[in-house]
């Protein structure tokens, strides 16, 4: 499931965000989030996160959800804290961009 963030004030469009539901443990989701340079630090990646736990936990009866982000993505770790999502530990590898392969956080909840 994927959803575009928009903004409240200009609708326009300031990122996006979704869920991935593990098809072997269908009790847990990943979620992932983006803002555009322009709109960050203003809370919306924090309230992203909190809407699509409402959907994970309420509508879609999860157990589980985990957020990953590269080890050098300070901004998404802080949103992760503020939602009150637990560090697990470092995923080694688990990144790609290109060719290059890095590591991430593994931030969890629970219900």
């Amino acid at each position: 499931m994927n959803i575009t963030i928009r903004s409240f004030f200009d609708d326009k469009l300031v990122g996006a965000c979704g869920i991935r539901i593990d098809q072997h443990r269908p009790w847990v989701g990943e979620i992932g989030y983006f803002v555009d340079n322009a709109y960050q630090r203003q809370g919306i990646a924090t309230e992203a996160v909190r809407q699509l736990e409402k959907i994970c936990f309420g509508t879609l009866k999860l157990q589980r959800i985990v957020i990953l982000m590269d080890i050098r993505n300070l901004a998404s770790e802080q949103v992760a804290m503020k939602c009150g999502y637990e560090k697990e530990g470092i995923a080694k590898r688990i990144h790609r961009i290109g060719k290059e392969y890095y590591d991430c956080f593994v931030y969890a909840k629970t219900r």
